[in-house]
């Protein structure tokens, strides 16, 4: 834990797990009047609601920030016990907002303080929220008025310490359903305004879904400086004296990158203050010791107009020693405050933090090698300190300072790499160290990195999936985005390819393709054909696609698969969502429900093209989990603010959802409310997202069962209307989870998925289908999606044996570059192909039938 030593009594004074005590104190309060008013204030939500970045709740923040309110009071003021009344005094303690307003009616609170933390958004911000709406463009409060005065001491008092900006001090129903003109509804619009009989405010204190603010929100006495903002806006408001305060406070960061430094040690006069450390706080809320970081320190009661030296020191940071004057007073409780940021120089060398390459053994020359430095490098050093062996050709570039990327696209497969940084050349640009290669803490020494290249791809592409499902059927559609999935990149031009799809159907008619697209996920390609009208019903349906590369330049033959087009007549549709735009849509993060979140990429946005090509863009999640989060659980709830535009009534029809994969292997489904309870609803057999591209999810609301999270508020669910609540995105890696990217079933941490038109309709359920899928028939010549395992390939000497049980098509030799050195066309089950002209060295033989093929590596 950190140490600190301020003038406060220690019973003012907030343990890092407990909660705040209140102080007793044995002579006069230093302001005096009080009398009887009586303040309740509201730490909003409970228990750990509305977790924000590492699961640090708005809930245990708040009740904090309350209960420093309260001491501060009791410190300073002669204010009587029985005029203060917080509605909640522990995390356990569970109450609603109805009770909430109900206990401060009851008890005939003059003053209603609801504090609050904010989610979502970009810019850290504040803003104080009072009970008010407009008519013909006048803004009213809400009577009895207070709100808004109580604001405008709050507002800038609050900024100010928390050094944030500010949306204001605002009339909630004119913040959350701005107009100029009149409110429909003319009464406020929070429910602690709405439901409270006596003045009233709530304040969003900066956004605990950023990492800037979040970082600090740990920290207990940062929630502390926060409270000496409201203490010191109630006294205001109250017409009372404010006491003689004083505090000096700042950030301690590193000079290079602006990162705040754990562990620094401040030092004024006897007193001294660590910062926040993994070790002492940051270890409840990740498993990474390199991620949090906030730099902050607070020293309180220093003699006001006092210059005093502050210094500060941090393990491998030089040393540095600030003189500054404590503020004493003034108009803000800004004023009160003094603040002292100080960048620290780091004095240790540089040295590889990390390296993108997981398998040393099979490196994709597709792929460029990242190496990340723990420091800012002068660029030009590095570069002249870069060398690799065996006249290994590469291209450096730079992402940024730390960043040194490393196309690795000429090196020869199979060969052996060693590529060595040396440490006495290569140095940071900030300090002119050279480079800690090896990683003793000393500057010099060699960076060495040693690896293999893959054998050379002499391998076609492969089909990994289609939608519609191959020999499948489409449902609820007349018009399915035909979707190949492909298990490598293909080498693909849009002008070279155009028109390369063939759609026909067992009647004799050919579709109009309207567009292909390719796209590249998971260095993976995926092609999707737009058709530019609907199938017929009912018939079976032949797809084609031309021959296909791969970037070794290995082709397919023609691919095909066939599927059956809908067949029951749809009779009613309704549209719930379009999902072409943001709408009312929060951000990821912006619900309390979502969990395990980073900060870097969680967003929403209006992306690509609908599964009708061309109409429309596309809703898109953008997702980051973070998997040092300790809580185990990764979750997004995409709430929708407004609901669908239609409310549904009971238990009929199908629901669907376009829906496009990014093979990450995560849920996604929808929450539902019903009748406006706080009954929230999933289906029970959510989206796996095992492929790329579109697919269609659907919901049988007849027949599917739906899993309830609150069946107690909920016995009979849609017995009533419902609407939609939310899109989720859910991260569940199970007890037995698969580390290995490689293996199958492996869960991806971050992607982007994209959705489109949630709709519910009703079908023809008496009709019957005719068509089969032999209606049609597969072309000669098609290629394999399965590789079978009915070769054999030996070696004996220079001569290579193959043999299949069918017919081999060609039995082919490849250099370690890729290159075909020879080639047979056996036509027969059995061949043989001699490597006596070819020169010593590592070979790759491929065998092909006609249904499946081969790859070994052999050594002339």
């Amino acid at each position: 834990m950190k140490k600190t030593i301020n003038t406060l009594s220690k019973a003012a004074m907030i343990a890092a797990t407990a909660l705040v005590a209140l102080p007793t104190s044995l002579q006069a309060a230093e302001i005096e009047g009080w009398g009887d008013f009586k303040l309740y204030i509201d730490p909003g939500h409970a228990g750990r609601e509305n977790q924000g970045l590492w699961g640090y709740s708005e809930a245990e923040k708040t009740l904090r920030v309350a209960l420093n309110v309260r001491a501060f009071l009791q410190q300073y003021t002669d204010m009587p016990e029985e005029c203060i009344k917080l509605c909640r005094e522990t995390d356990s303690d569970q109450i609603s907002l109805e009770e909430r307003s109900d206990e401060a009616n009851a008890w005939g609170a003059d003053f209603y303080y609801s504090i609050h933390s904010d989610a979502s958004a970009t810019k850290n911000t504040i803003v104080t929220l009072f009970g008010g709406w407009t008519v013909d463009g006048v803004n009213v409060e809400k009577t009895p008025n207070g709100g808004k005065a109580y604001g405008e001491f709050l507002n800038p008092n609050l900024a100010g310490v928390m050094r944030v900006g500010t949306r204001g001090n605002r009339y909630d129903r004119d913040f959350y359903m701005p107009t100029t003109g009149t409110h429909e509804n003319q009464y406020p619009y929070l429910s602690v305004n709405r439901r409270s009989n006596m003045p009233s405010l709530l304040s969003e204190g900066g956004y605990h879904t950023l990492a800037e603010q979040q970082q600090r929100n740990m920290n207990d006495d940062y929630k502390r400086l926060e409270a000496f903002a409201a203490f010191q806006s109630i006294l205001q408001y109250r017409g009372l004296n404010r006491p003689s305060q004083t505090f000096l406070t700042g950030m301690v960061y590193n000079s290079e990158n602006n990162q705040p430094i754990n562990g620094a040690v401040i030092t004024v006069g006897d007193k001294t203050y660590t910062t926040d450390t993994y070790e002492s706080l940051f270890n409840k809320y990740t498993k990474n010791p390199n991620l949090i970081h906030n730099g902050f320190y607070l020293f309180e009661g220093l003699e006001a107009g006092q210059e005093v030296e502050v210094t500060f020191e941090a393990e491998g940071f030089e040393k540095s020693t600030q003189k500054v004057t404590i503020k004493g007073g003034g108009e803000t409780s800004a004023d009160y405050v003094t603040f002292l940021d100080v960048p620290l120089t780091n004095v240790s060398p540089a040295k590889v933090d990390a390296i993108s390459l997981t398998d040393l053994e099979k490196v994709s020359s597709f792929n460029p090698l990242i190496i990340t430095f723990s420091r800012n490098m002068d660029r030009a050093s590095v570069e002249e300190a870069f060398s690799i062996n065996n006249d290994g050709k590469v291209a450096l570039s730079w992402e940024n300072d730390y960043t040194l990327v490393v196309d690795l696209s000429q090196l020869d497969a199979l060969w052996e790499y060693t590529i060595t940084i040396d440490g006495n050349i290569a140095k940071n640009s900030q300090t002119g160290q050279t480079l800690d290669g090896d990683s003793d803490g000393q500057p010099g020494g060699d960076y060495v990195l040693t690896f293999t290249m893959a054998e050379p791809d002499v391998d076609a592409p492969e089909i990994v999936s289609t939608y519609p499902a191959m020999d499948g059927e489409a449902i609820y559609t007349q018009r399915p985005p035909i979707r190949i999935e492909f298990n490598e990149i293909l080498d693909w031009n849009d002008d070279k390819y155009e028109g390369w799809f063939e759609v026909s159907d067992s009647k004799g008619k050919t579709y109009n393709v309207g567009h292909i697209q390719h796209s590249v996920i998971r260095e993976a390609s995926v092609l999707h054909c737009y058709l530019s009208e609907d199938l017929d019903s009912d018939v079976a349906v032949l797809v084609s696609l031309k021959p296909v590369k791969d970037l070794s330049g290995n082709e397919t033959k023609t691919l095909q698969f066939r599927f059956l087009s809908e067949y029951r007549p749809c009779l009613e549709t309704t549209l719930v969502r379009q999902l072409s735009d943001l709408g009312e849509f929060w951000a990821p993060d912006g619900s309390g429900s979502s969990k395990g979140l980073t900060q870097e990429m969680n967003s929403i946005s209006v992306e690509g093209y609908s599964p009708f090509h061309g109409q429309n863009t596309c809703f898109t999640i953008n997702y980051d989990f973070d998997p040092d989060s300790p809580d185990g659980r990764w979750l997004i709830r995409d709430h929708d603010k407004t609901g669908s535009d239609v409310t549904f009534r009971g238990r009929e029809g199908i629901l669907t959802m376009w829906v496009y994969g990014d093979g990450s292997n995560n849920t996604t489904g929808i929450f539902v409310r019903d009748d406006s309870s706080q009954a929230l609803l999933m289906k029970a057999d959510e989206l796996v997202l095992d492929y790329r591209g579109w697919k269609l999810w659907t919901w049988d609301i007849v027949n599917d069962e739906w899993a309830e999270t609150q069946t107690a508020k909920n016995p009979e669910p849609f017995k009533r209307k419902w609407y939609l609540d939310a899109i989720y995105v859910s991260h569940d890696i199970g007890e037995d989870p698969v580390l290995d990217p490689e293996e199958e079933g492996y869960m991806y941490w971050a992607g982007n998925i994209s959705y489109y038109e949630l709709a519910s309709s009703k079908w023809d359920e008496t009709a019957v289908r005719t068509a089969k899928i032999e209606d049609i028939e597969l072309g000669s010549g098609v290629e394999s999606v399965a590789v079978g395992n009915g070769i054999a390939i030996s070696s004996k000497g220079a001569e290579i044996f193959v043999s299949a049980n069918e017919n081999l098509t060609e039995v082919a030799v490849y250099s370690i570059d890729g290159r075909m050195v020879s080639a047979v066309n056996p036509a027969a089950a059995a061949a043989s192909v001699s490597l006596d002209t070819l020169p010593a060295g590592v070979y790759v033989v491929k065998a092909s039938t006609e249904s499946q093929s081969k790859t070994v590596k052999v050594v002339r």
